[in-house]
């Protein structure tokens, strides 16, 4: 059972060490983290105009290309969101790698959807347009819901941040969007310095309920 839960989260890599510890996922805590929104781009329309079976071949295609980056990447699948998922880098335990997997998950994320389109062409069926948010912040970590059914959550301002991001791609016309504190936590400068030459740097983006404006990267 133990393994059976960890598995929703975590790569089967590494299941096994996290199911023989007390608590695999930690005591309610606030670390660092980064945070990934992953999306599909006009999914509401898709659905409305295919059959059922079509729509929900369509997601468990997707959801496995984007999975296996994840896990790929040392990430923990928090949940699927429908058409898209959350990911964390830095649960259950913080590295200092963290912000460097969560890019490199965002890319290996659309070449799993360039594959996956590449696959849908060969049928005859359209291309799915991925959109991807980023964001470095400190979340609260901990179980939530009853004695019934609990589950364990990322919550806090950052992951609010990494989802406005990710559904402000379709404002700026861009695949990726990260904030400057995500790139900022790539401790490694030569990567970091890597991927601003692959993003482009905007400054002043307004964010739906947030006052200040944030600097972000294009990608």
């Amino acid at each position: 059972a133990e393994r059976a839960n960890l598995s929703r989260y975590f790569a089967p890599t590494i299941v096994d060490e996290l199911a023989q510890r007390n608590e695999p996922m930690g005591g309610v805590r606030s670390h660092n983290v980064a945070i990934l929104f992953a999306d599909i781009v006009g999914f509401t329309r898709y659905a409305e105009s295919h059959t059922p079976e079509e729509v929900i071949g369509l997601l468990r295609n997707f959801h496995g290309a984007l999975e296996e980056a994840v896990f790929a990447h040392g990430g923990t699948l928090d949940k699927y969101l429908g058409d898209g998922l959350m990911a964390s880098f830095g649960t259950p335990t913080t590295s200092a790698s963290d912000g460097a997997n969560a890019f490199a998950d965002a890319f290996a994320m659309h070449e799993g959807v360039d594959r996956l389109n590449h696959t849908r062409a060969e049928s005859g069926l359209a291309p799915v347009q991925l959109s991807v948010g980023i964001h470095y912040g400190p979340v609260i970590l901990g179980d939530i819901g009853s004695e019934r059914r609990m589950e364990f959550a990322t919550l806090g301002d950052t992951v609010n941040v990494a989802a406005r991001l990710e559904a402000a791609t379709r404002q700026l016309s861009c695949r990726i969007l990260a904030s400057d504190a995500a790139m900022n936590a790539i401790e490694e400068q030569s990567l970091r310095n890597r991927y601003r030459k692959a993003m482009r740097l905007r400054a002043g983006l307004k964010l739906r309920g947030r006052r200040e404006a944030v600097r972000v990267w294009m990608g």
